[in-house]
């Protein structure tokens, strides 16, 4: 069996790891430089994107081609269409039920069927 009184010296080197890397994350990470920098890189990055995104708008707009949100309008369009659609079924299913009920589906049975007029034969031996 391994000797326990030293310890496993992997251990020893995570934990030593982890002070120093938690150290590290205290000096950097604590100070309020660190939260300017942050806040003005996040900023900086939301303000390329729009950037991007409304060049981006327009070149597709010159090469006559949609772009995302003229694709997510068409899309909520489509969908109050089919909302209207669904709406305008049901209500052509109540109204064929309601005329359904006082009028035939077909043309007035008169003739009796074939099975009903045949005379059964008697077995010939």
């Amino acid at each position: 069996m391994a000797d326990k009184k030293g310890g496993d010296p992997v251990q020893k080197t995570v934990a030593t790891l982890e002070a120093r890397v938690n150290e590290l994350g205290k000096a950097v990470f604590g100070s309020e430089n660190f939260g300017k920098v942050m806040n003005s890189a996040v900023t900086t990055q939301a303000r390329v994107q729009k950037t991007f995104s409304e060049r981006m708008a327009k070149n597709l707009h010159f090469y006559n081609m949609p772009s995302q949100d003229d694709i997510v309008q068409l899309a909520e369009q489509c969908g109050r269409i089919e909302e209207r659609m669904v709406a305008i079924e049901s209500m052509l299913h109540q109204l064929l039920n309601q005329k359904s009920g006082t009028v035939r589906k077909g043309p007035a049975r008169t003739k009796k069927p074939k099975s009903a007029t045949r005379s059964k034969k008697p077995d010939a031996k």
